[in-house]
């Protein structure tokens, strides 16, 4: 009996032992990502691998962490091509990326054009006043549909955006969560329709962290790799082939760019001027907020001496109420010219604007010098 006893003792020792022992047997999986250096695990890992993988969200590029997104507080990990955040009980969500892109460059989706109806065949969204057709709609409904990509907060436009060191235009649609990318030369094709990496980019805006800089704007890669230690680390969302007006004058010049159209109520764009400053011996830049709008006079009614030009619209406006500028700069020599512009930000506080036209980049630094140069290949 006391044999038994001390078997059946033993017997309980080890399953003691095994139970102790699964926890630490059982660890959660995780799989690792030499190109970008994180791992996955868990719920998101789960979540990552059941709804499409590397094609659908990316690499990921950042590790897990507890952030407070939209009132929410919990574990989060961003990918190249979304943000994912693990609610517990309620599974795991993606980010509203495509509405925080739009905010990102001061456009608010309640104000984008909306149809009056859904052509034909169509999807109309009554909850956002948006329709979703033919290729997008198909993509929508065969990859997730409303939890995967939220609702379309914009029509199918044509955007020109940043591809490495040049540009690719074409069709997009924006979702609340997501921007489809329409790649016709891709047709019948799992390409055919591309993501975007919405991930990557608004991680980047987001994150301060030096060494996290969004990549220099399409054709501007050499120019911005010459100047590191003036400009530092470019801001993702450039303007890309943005409308723009040139006009130079005696002693200096003017540069307008639009802006976001969240923001026309109040003015219609930036009015950059460069001139030569005596006192510092060096090219130097200011930028005016123009106000003048369609409809308010062209001009102040001024006689130029022969062969000038008294500026107009926007350029004339600002020319007129600053006095001081006035006197800097002159008279135009030249009429106002259309223009196409990149610009970029930097995080230094600088500014790189490369017009089309003439092929030439204005370096804007931070201490308010400048440098005209030709486009550095």
């Amino acid at each position: 009996m006391k044999r038994w006893t001390l078997v059946f003792t033993l017997l309980l020792a080890m399953t003691g032992v095994l139970v102790a022992a699964a926890p630490a047997n059982a660890a959660e999986r995780q799989r690792c990502f030499p190109e970008t250096g994180y791992c996955v695990s868990g719920a998101i890992l789960r979540y990552w691998e059941r709804n499409g993988g590397l094609p659908v969200f990316g690499y990921p590029i950042s590790e897990l962490r507890v952030e407070t997104v939209e009132n929410w507080t919990g574990p989060v990990q961003w990918f190249e091509r979304d943000r994912l955040e693990d609610h517990g009980s309620v599974g795991v969500l993606a980010g509203r990326l495509g509405a925080q892109v739009l905010e990102s460059q001061g456009l608010s989706w309640q104000s984008l054009p909306r149809p009056d109806s859904a052509p034909q065949g169509c999807r109309f969204f009554p909850e956002t006043g948006h329709s979703l057709c033919g290729t997008f709609l198909e993509y929508w409904e065969r990859n997730g549909g409303l939890m995967r990509f939220g609702y379309p907060i914009s029509e199918p436009m044509t955007e020109t955006l940043p591809n490495g060191d040049e540009l690719w235009t074409g069709t997009v649609q924006y979702f609340e969560r997501r921007r489809m990318e329409y790649h016709p030369e891709l047709a019948g094709t799992r390409y055919e329709v591309l993501l975007g990496l919405l991930g990557r980019d608004v991680y980047t805006l987001y994150t301060s962290a030096k060494d996290r800089c969004a990549a220099p704007a399409p054709l501007l890669g050499p120019t911005v790799r010459a100047y590191p230690d003036i400009l530092g680390c470019p801001a993702p969302f450039p303007a890309v082939l943005f409308s723009a007006a040139s006009q130079r004058f005696e002693r200096g010049a003017m540069y307008w760019i639009p802006i976001a159209p969240l923001y026309a109520w109040r003015y219609t764009g930036n009015i950059w001027v460069v001139f030569y400053d005596n006192a510092r011996g060096s090219l130097v830049w200011q930028v005016y907020a123009s106000r003048w709008r369609e409809g308010m006079p062209e001009n102040g009614g001024l006689t130029p001496p022969p062969g000038l030009f008294e500026p107009i619209r926007g350029f004339g406006e600002v020319w007129r109420s600053v006095p001081s500028l006035r006197e800097t700069l002159g008279w135009a020599v030249e009429p106002e010219q259309a223009d196409r512009t990149i610009m970029q930000y930097f995080q230094s506080g600088a500014y790189v604007i490369y017009r089309v036209n003439s092929d030439r980049v204005y370096i804007l630094k931070p201490d308010k010098t400048a440098e005209d140069i030709p486009r550095i290949r």
